[in-house]
Order: C-alpha cells, then structure tokens, then sequence
C-alpha cells in the first residue's frame, strides 16, 4: 500500500471517529451519558453501527474518548500560565456534556473525576506540571471543582489570579 493510500485511510479513520464523538457530545448534551444509545448516535454520527463499533467498542470506550478529544483540545491552548488555567477552566464550566452529566447523570461525576492510573490523568498532570510549575496539584484539584461545581468567569479570573503568583501572569 503505497503512503498516498495510507494517509488517505488514515484521515477518513480520523474524520469517521470525529463525527462520532461530535454525535454524541451533541446527544449527551440533549439526554445525558445514560440515555444516548448507539442506534441513535450510529444515526446522529452519519455512520452504520457497524462502523460505530469497529471504532468504539462500547459506550463507555466513545465517553473516553470523547474525553480525550475535549481534554486535548484545552491542553493545547497557548498563553501565559494564568490564561492557559483560565481557559482551561472555561472550557470546563461552560461545558455542555459536563452541564448535561451534572443535570441528567450527577452520580456518575465522582467516578469519571476519581484520578486513577488512565492515561488522560497522567496527560493531565504532566502538562500542568509542565506549564504551572508547583501550582499544578492545587490547580489540578481545583479544576475537578470546575467539573463538578462550575464557576462563572469573574469568579474564575479571581480565583486563577489568587492561586497562581504573579512571577507567572
């Protein structure tokens, strides 16, 4: 196969599992986690359940990975210390999925946020600690507080501001 080839796969394998994670963002936040049933995102996404399924083995596999996408997408943010830490926590209280887990599935919130060995967490916490230096634990807890408990912007600039020192503004 030549590389032509590959690459072309390649982003039709990357664009398929982008529609499914944009469909069922879009469905958890209509529904909740619970509701949404691959039938209806397999129809939401565009895509046959098989091809759902060659991509996400359960529901459970597409809410990691939806997490992923989402997580990788606030890390990468450029900026200073403080607006990396502010926008991160934008994204995470002006999140829809995360506003339709705390309205429709608020019991499954203390097992997604329960920091374990995933590979997200670790994710996580090396760029934080990357980019926030000592203020990453506390930043990292905070953020979970995000999650669970979200802020409005004001609070959110006022709370950054208060956590991180000014060497890194």
């Amino acid at each position: 196969m030549s590389e032509e080839t590959y690459a072309r796969q390649h982003a039709t394998y990357r664009s398929v599992d982008e529609s499914i994670l944009l469909a069922s963002k879009r469905l958890i936040a209509q529904q909740g986690f619970r509701a949404m049933n691959v039938i209806d995102l397999a129809s939401e996404a565009e895509v046959s359940r098989a091809t759902l399924y060659n991509h996400f083995r359960d529901k459970e596999a597409i809410a990691i990975a939806l997490a992923q996408y989402e997580v990788e997408g606030a890390l990468a943010f450029l900026g200073t210390p403080s607006d990396f830490l502010m926008n991160f926590a934008t994204q995470i209280s002006q999140s829809e999925v995360l506003n339709a887990l705390r309205q429709y599935d608020r019991d499954l919130l203390p097992t997604i946020f329960m920091p374990n060995n995933h590979p997200i967490w670790q994710q996580i916490g090396e760029v934080m600690k990357h980019r926030l230096g000592d203020a990453a634990p506390m930043a990292f807890i905070w953020l979970i507080g995000q999650a669970l408990a979200p802020l409005s912007p004001e609070s959110i600039k006022a709370q950054v501001e208060a956590m991180l020192p000014r060497t890194l503004f």
